[in-house]
């Protein structure tokens, strides 16, 4: 029995360390749709076909109604024994990660 609270323990201990807080963001709004294609800030996005951007790290995706979904990472901070490390590509890739040791 004993064994078995140690072990839950330091499963619960690495949960702990390893848990990062994150807050993502989604944001839908209407745009105008011109020759089937929503616009958005000059880009052109086909309805169903979700683009995938860098700066901003963003995924764009909209609807042949013209409703436009914005989804953006989330904020991470690296807790102790871990680095926090820039994403690079597109989204999600340049989102930032955590790594821990």
């Amino acid at each position: 029995m004993r064994c078995q609270a140690v072990v839950l323990v330091a499963m619960a201990a690495v949960f702990v360390a390893e848990w990062e807080l994150s807050a993502g963001y989604v944001s839908i709004g209407k745009v105008p749709v011109e020759n089937g294609k929503c616009l958005y800030n000059g880009t052109e996005i086909a309805p169903g076909q979700p683009l995938y951007a860098e700066f901003p790290c963003e995924e764009w995706e909209c609807t042949k109604e013209g409703d436009l979904t914005i989804t953006g990472c989330g904020r991470v901070s690296a807790g102790r024994d871990c680095t926090l490390l820039k994403g690079s590509g597109v989204y999600p890739r340049c989102c930032d990660q955590v790594a821990c040791h």
